[in-house]
């Protein structure tokens, strides 16, 4: 049979050179520019917008720069401060224990009933294994001494009310990150990849509600704060599940949109019903009881009423807006700055997680999503 051999070549597209790494440096440094860019252009017509719809005579001058320098400096700090040694006792357990490691357990067996001579398989499946045991009890131990940390309370005398604080932090912290493994699991399935951009404003509305859960379990802002910043690092590092780099970069503007919706918007009406919940119960019961009251109940009606009043002025008035809105910002911002440390201990254990080989990105593609999560940190400080 006679057949044609017919070879056609024909140029990609700059997205798709993009998404297969072929560019130096320089293009893709530009390439975050231009995001960074449109970040900031997003935070300045948003400020513009309100600025001109303002009802103030005289508004207040810009102090976006000082508020930055107040709020990003001690979050970066305290982000290298606490990723430092735990990065260090990261890379020693990787070279005690990996296959060609210091420590060496060629001989033994994974189990008990082990016999015989292991195999090169088998010798890499136990080094990832003890490696996991180690990483294990590094969690265990950050987790128990984390919790000690935050809720502090008198060594020297039994307080058990520290006791079951403490207890239901771990609970609460191994509950949510047993709800994250599933979120990991899923994002490794097609249909997430196929439709990444509505599944990151699920998660958004996710994360929302989440929060609303917390602070209403565990009742204290700066317990809440660590679970928060878990739950903002997952659901960026999910979106490196993306079909390619470009729609990575694409949910990541989706991202930080849906976050200034949720700082303007979504935060401060259910900060609002929340406030005002205690109050329309009052109004409930009163208008559904009993009509007919003597005048000790009337007075201690009138009490009830009061005390609501008061604690709503006190949570809509004086400094505790501010409060929870630089709360909103620190948790975001913490999240993003942990990102590329993140992608780096993916890289360093890119065959024991198995995560980016999961998201079919090797070590020196995940090179180019971590540098571009560092590069944005400088941005999103601006947002």
């Amino acid at each position: 049979d006679n057949y044609e051999l017919i070879i056609q070549y024909y140029p990609l597209g700059w997205f798709d050179l993009l998404n297969r790494f072929e560019f130096g440096g320089p293009v893709y440094f530009f390439f975050y520019t231009a995001i960074g860019l449109t970040i900031c252009l997003i935070g300045g017509s948003v400020y513009g917008i309100n600025r001109l719809l303002t009802k103030f005579r005289h508004p207040p001058p810009f102090q976006g720069w000082q508020l930055v320098a107040l709020v990003s400096r001690p979050q970066i700090e305290g982000v290298i401060l606490a990723v430092i040694p735990y990065m260090v006792v990261v890379s020693t357990i990787h070279t005690l224990f990996r296959h060609d490691g210091v420590l060496q357990f060629d001989s033994l067996h994974k189990n008990w009933m082990g016999s015989g001579s292991i195999g090169d398989d088998e010798e890499v499946e136990n080094a990832m294994g003890r490696m996991g045991s180690a990483f294990l009890v590094l969690g265990s131990y950050i987790t128990l001494k984390g919790s000690s940390s935050i809720i502090i309370g008198d060594e020297t005398s039994k307080n058990d009310h520290v006791v079951a604080k403490r207890a239901h932090f771990i609970w609460a912290s191994l509950c949510l990150q047993a709800m994250i493994l599933c979120l990991l699991e899923f994002s490794y399935s097609d249909s997430y990849k196929n439709d990444i951009y509505r599944y990151v404003v699920m998660f958004k509305f996710g994360q929302i509600a989440f929060d609303v859960i917390l602070s209403h379990v565990i009742r204290d802002k700066l317990l809440i704060a660590p679970l928060l910043v878990l739950i903002q690092m997952s659901e960026i590092l999910v979106t490196i599940g993306a079909r390619d780099f470009v729609e990575f970069t694409l949910s990541f503007l989706v991202k930080i949109s849906l976050i200034v919706v949720q700082r303007l918007f979504i935060y401060p009406f259910i900060h609002t019903i929340l406030t005002l919940l205690p109050r329309w119960n009052l109004l409930a019961r009163h208008s559904f009881g009993r009509k007919a009251l003597t005048r000790k109940e009337k007075k201690q009606r009138e009490a009830r009423w009061k005390k609501v009043n008061e604690n709503i002025e006190l949570q809509t008035e004086g400094v505790e807006p501010l409060v929870d809105s630089i709360t909103i910002y620190s948790v975001e911002k913490t999240g993003g700055i942990l990102l590329p440390f993140m992608c780096l201990f993916l890289m360093l254990l890119y065959r024991e997680t198995e995560i980016a080989m999961n998201y079919n990105i090797n070590q020196h593609e995940l090179l180019y999503y971590g540098t571009f999560a560092f590069y944005m940190i400088i941005w999103t400080c601006i947002v």
